[in-house]
């Protein structure tokens, strides 16, 4: 079992950090991403990762047989990601190097996408215009596959403000200013690395925007990842998952 620190000082089970300080890679694979990977072999055209790191469904999805255009803000994830792809994958995968929701692909590019672990980087309005771009990029009946940071995992001290402000109808509950105010745990630093803030998510308000933007959601859900001893107590909830799909008509 791989243990690496993350900017906290933190020794995290199967998580990588990242090279830009926003957090880190799950090494052990959701369920979405591995219905992404599944469906990698049957696509019938290229498939999307935005948010790739170091590739841990793109290598799989490979591996599967799909063409795959891996997509990362950090140069040198996608530096790592092609030099551990094997030879006989490279000619199938093209690294670009971008961020959302400023990055962008011709219309109607790929049968599928997978956005894991990003969304909750960005404020309400870039969520809303990427997700846009995401139903654009796709072909008609294409699939995204959606995965987000939600309270009540890593940053659970925020979960009391999350629900109050849910219950109030605020559109975006889960923007968290002050990273370092809601670790579970003390941090090494009195200011932590990391970006200035999260947008964090549940199910409903994923699959919310997903609706506005034009998809069909076939699935939303909470993904268990208690997995992750090392992050403390879990419930059940640590993250939000959408399989959504563009109408094929």
């Amino acid at each position: 079992m791989a243990k690496e620190r993350n900017a906290a000082g933190w020794r995290l089970p199967n998580m990588r950090p990242t090279l830009n300080d926003t957090g880190f890679m799950f090494e052990v694979l959701d369920e979405y991403a591995e219905a992404f990977i599944a469906e990698a072999g049957r696509a019938g055209g290229p498939l999307l990762e935005i948010g790739c790191a170091f590739g841990v469904a793109t290598l799989p999805a490979l591996a599967a047989g799909a063409e795959v255009v891996a997509c990362d803000m950090e140069q040198g994830h996608l530096d790592e990601l092609l030099a551990a792809a094997p030879a006989a994958d490279r000619e199938r995968l093209e690294c670009v190097l971008g961020q959302l929701p400023y990055v962008d692909f011709a219309p109607e590019s790929f049968a599928a996408i997978l956005c894991s672990r990003v969304l909750h980087f960005l404020d309400g309005s870039a969520i809303d215009a990427s997700l846009r771009k995401m139903y654009r990029w796709l072909v008609p009946g294409g699939r995204l596959y959606l995965v987000a940071d939600t309270p009540y995992g890593i940053w659970r001290k925020f979960a009391p403000v999350f629900d109050a402000r849910l219950a109030r109808g605020e559109r975006w509950p889960g923007l968290m200013i002050g990273l370092e105010n809601w670790l579970p745990y003390p941090t090494r630093d009195a200011r932590i690395k990391g970006p200035p803030f999260m947008n964090l998510l549940n199910p409903d308000l994923l699959a919310r925007s997903c609706r506005e933007a034009g998809f069909e959601v076939q699935r939303a859900s909470y993904i268990d990842r208690s997995d992750f001893a090392g992050l403390g107590r879990m419930d059940g909830r640590e993250n939000a998952g959408v399989l959504a799909r563009r109408p094929a008509g």
